[in-house]
């Protein structure tokens, strides 16, 4: 029976097969075919499923025909061997997210604690629930992070407590810490894994662990000891957390003032890693390290390259804003506004951050007495950006018809 993974950085998904033996209840006239009419159907909707159809999958018919052959399976024939593998894989095809695989989770936890999918199903909550969590934070959505948090902390330790044997027990443990460090909780987090560290010394989590615990020292302003735990990850020559923790390494400079060792560290991850995000981001920061030594001529030329080489970088809009502020600061007014102009008629970027630098646009005229552009530049505002920004606070909500034509009849 072929099992469905979770895909997702530092998440493991994935068990041994097996079969769980029902209880024998149901209809006694049914007793004669029960059996062979389920193992029938399991056949019917394994042929279907071949290949496994998935949530992205673009025959969305073949889809739903797979989701109601499954439900099938374990509604008519709940005391068959196939009942709890059939309810697994119809909550494997409905998003993590979304309360019916919740639901389907549970009905197999509860009805079949026996079965190969329990543990699984547990794992698949909690770390939905932890997902839910972190996509609210995000989002500046903060109301209910917590108990996302909390509810998947309860899950993990479920597990590890009712499954010790569980292929999922380590990465249950890992991401109870990891719980701990999305509610904030450093102090709690850092102690969690410096238990995991010896258990988990030949695991692949380990270096995971030394990774995440730099992070939380770099949060705890403890750079030294930030730099210790990012230096042990580099040296792993792990493929895809070593990349990350050079590029953690000048982050600690940085966040400590020490700018030049910054610029040094940032072009290290360069050099060594210019295929990965880590070496895209490096390029974006030295950029803003040399702003911060002062070296205004160079800071613009580097996050230019940056920009350039990486124009869908993620650091891209706020990199040209800087660019702008950069040249407003040195009382550059066409660069600024070219700057930001560069920014708002991008229309890859971020809408408020789009929004916003056309307001900036016209604020840069209208404090420098230019009446008729910063008019035009919010007249843009309006007709392109129709929309508030999504800060009720932020200035560029400011901007009215009101406001121009306040401008118009003062002629500033």
């Amino acid at each position: 029976m072929k099992k469905f993974i979770i895909a997702e950085i530092c998440v493991l998904l994935a068990l041994a097969g097996g079969f769980w033996l029902g209880r024998v209840t149901g209809d006694s006239t049914s007793y004669e075919d029960y059996y062979d009419n389920a193992d029938k159907a399991w056949a019917v909707v394994k042929a279907l499923d071949e290949p496994p159809v998935t949530l992205d999958s673009p025959d969305t018919n073949r889809l739903r025909k797979v989701r109601a052959a499954y439900r099938e399976v374990f509604d008519k024939f709940p005391d068959s061997l196939w009942a709890d593998d059939a309810i697994y894989q119809l909550a494997s095809r409905i998003p993590r997210t979304d309360e019916e695989a919740f639901a389907l989770f549970r009905r197999l936890i509860n009805n079949y604690p026996d079965s190969e999918w329990a543990d699984d199903s547990m794992y698949a909550i909690a770390f939905a629930s932890y997902k839910i969590a972190e996509d609210l934070k995000r989002t500046g959505t903060l109301e209910s992070v917590d108990s996302y948090y909390d509810r998947a902390l309860s899950l993990y330790k479920q597990l590890i407590a009712l499954y010790p044997g569980s292929d999922l027990s380590d990465q249950a443990q890992f991401n109870t810490a990891m719980c701990h460090y999305g509610k904030g909780e450093l102090n709690i987090a850092l102690s969690t894994f410096d238990t995991l560290r010896e258990p988990f010394r030949a695991s692949p989590l380990l270096y995971q662990i030394l990774y995440v615990t730099g992070e939380i020292y770099l949060k705890k302003q403890e750079y030294e000891n930030a730099r210790v735990e990012f230096t042990n990850v580099v040296d792993s020559g792990d493929p895809d957390l070593a990349p990350l923790a050079s590029f953690g390494i000048p982050q600690t400079y940085l966040a400590e003032g020490k700018y030049q060792e910054a610029i040094d560290g940032y072009q290290k991850v360069v050099d060594l890693y210019p295929d990965t995000k880590a070496g895209q981001d490096a390029h974006f920061y030295m950029g803003w390290a040399y702003e911060r030594l002062g070296n205004y001529d160079e800071a613009i030329a580097q996050l230019q390259k940056a920009i350039e080489l990486y124009p869908r970088n993620e650091n891209a809009a706020n990199s040209q804003v800087y660019i702008g502020q950069i040249a407003y600061a040195s009382e550059d007014i066409a660069s600024a506004v070219d700057a930001y102009q560069k920014v708002a008629d991008n229309g890859t970027y971020d809408y408020d951050n789009r929004r916003a630098a056309q307001y900036w646009i016209g604020k840069i005229y209208e404090d420098n007495g230019d009446t008729d552009l910063a008019i035009e530049a919010y007249q843009k505002l309006l007709k392109n950006f129709p929309e508030p920004h999504r800060e009720a606070s932020h200035q560029s909500n400011n901007i009215t018809e009101n406001h121009i034509q306040s401008l118009r009849s003062t002629g500033f």
